[in-house]
């Protein structure tokens, strides 16, 4: 009889979880995706410096600024969101490289809010000036 009940609420139980589910952070199209520089404010990527980013359910962000790998946290509330603790490795590179790198953790300390239109990602000071923008790659 046990067994029955069991079975019988089981599929009760999962349909009344997924949906649930499906509004989690898992579906954030923030979380999960590869992000690539595309453009830093009005200024466009260097050519030839990959800067990428991935934002990760947990709240870890981690990337590559051109030259170095990056790390740190990134809270999410709402379309507000903030980076912190962030830390990278200190190698030396070609100087458009460093350059795009610096400017793109001074655009990740800046940004206040975000907002994502298709496969782009915009970043966004306190005044809503965009920081940072990049394109998707699903992972």
């Amino acid at each position: 009889m046990k067994i029955a009940t069991i079975s019988l609420l089981l599929p009760l139980l999962a349909g009344i979880s997924l949906p649930a589910l499906a509004d989690g952070p898992a579906n954030d199209p923030l979380t999960g995706t590869n992000w690539h520089l595309a453009s830093l404010g009005d200024t466009p990527a260097a050519d030839g410096v990959k800067s990428t980013m991935t934002i990760a359910d947990d709240g870890m962000v981690s990337g590559n600024g051109g030259c170095n790998g990056f790390g740190g946290t990134v809270t999410v509330t709402g379309d507000a969101v903030a980076f912190s603790q962030m830390r990278s490795t200190m190698m030396a590179c070609e100087e458009k490289a460093m350059q795009q790198e610096h400017a793109l953790h001074m655009a990740l300390e800046a940004a206040k809010t975000y907002a994502i239109d298709g496969q782009t990602l915009t970043l966004r000071d306190g005044s809503g000036t965009p920081v940072a923008t990049f394109s998707s790659t699903m992972n």
